[in-house]
């Protein structure tokens, strides 16, 4: 057994118990090559075509947050599930057991996409993943109505350990470097132990970062809880990444693959990955039409009037 080790940050490993200790202490960790060079072939291949392809289809139109808007040299492609080359990477034991360590028994998958930073990006602000979480308050204090929550209105301060509650970590992202990351081509950078914070960063403000520097066919884990963002890409090829995100079922995901997942897609589904997606229910909630269904029932498959 390997003996783990409190270092001033974290070193990529494949030890899973290291793995957990640096995502609790530092908010994040670094996953060592967890794909072979052939599955990094397939997964290339794959992500180029659907680059190609998002690229040739014309836009919907705005329909961005008022508070958020795509970053120029940022290419998101979304809704990566029903790719077989991909399918290994959802219920990947590595990613599913970080889940359940932060989350618990049971979560879904929020997010799967692939984020591409072309050359010449503009760099991203640092943010967390869970700006939405109502936050914890006093009875008497001023309130935040959850409804009113947004980007834009947050907690700012500095990255250091609250001495009052602060919210759970309700989400994890799990990045798959399907390129090497490194700080020249834009690699993740994080805040280390922010997620202690329960704070968020302030944009006028420079704070020490680290770099999340992993080789091909690794990750990159974090706590929807600690301050990052993608850097700079100074170098003459993309950094590519699939950012998949897990979170407590309690919470609405990022993606509605319910309603997104076109029904020969569904009707190929594992009861893991259907649950994973969200098509299982938790207490009840999820539902379509009865209650104490295990899985719910798309309209297509219901009975009755049109």
């Amino acid at each position: 057994m390997s003996q783990l080790i409190r270092a001033e940050s974290p070193v990529v490993t494949n030890d899973l118990a290291q793995l957990r200790l640096d995502l609790d202490e530092y908010g994040y960790c670094l996953v060592r090559e967890l794909l072979d060079a052939h599955a990094l072939t397939r997964i290339r291949d794959c992500l180029a075509v659907s680059a190609e392809r998002q690229r040739q289809e014309p836009s919907s139109g705005p329909g961005a947050e008022p508070d958020w808007e795509p970053r120029d040299g940022d290419q998101w492609i979304p809704l990566m599930v029903g790719e077989d080359e991909l399918d290994d990477l959802l219920g990947h034991e590595f990613a599913l057991s970080l889940a359940k360590h932060l989350l618990g028994e049971r979560f879904h998958l929020s997010e799967f996409s692939t984020h591409i930073i072309h050359s010449g990006n503009q760099t991203m602000e640092l943010h967390t993943d869970q700006w939405w979480m109502p936050r914890p308050e006093m009875p008497n204090a001023p309130k935040t109505k959850p409804g009113d929550v947004s980007r834009a209105i947050q907690p700012y301060g500095q990255p250091l350990r609250a001495t009052h509650p602060i919210c759970p970590a309700v989400v994890l992202s799990f990045m798959w470097a399907i390129t090497d990351f490194t700080k020249a081509n834009g690699c993740t950078r994080l805040v280390p132990c922010s997620h202690h914070s329960g704070l968020h960063p302030d944009p006028a403000v420079e704070y020490d970062i680290a770099y999340a520097e992993v080789p091909a066919g690794g990750a990159v884990v974090w706590d929807a809880r600690t301050w990052h963002a993608s850097g700079e890409n100074k170098t003459g090829t993309p950094r590519v990444g699939i950012q998949t995100s897990y979170c407590a079922p309690q919470f609405r995901q990022l993606r509605n693959f319910t309603v997104a997942l076109r029904p020969e897609v569904q009707a190929r589904l594992s009861d893991e990955l259907r649950s994973l997606l969200g098509f299982k229910l938790w207490s009840s909630y999820g539902s379509t039409d009865d209650y104490e269904a295990v899985f719910a029932r798309p309209g297509y498959e219901r009975f009755g009037k049109d």
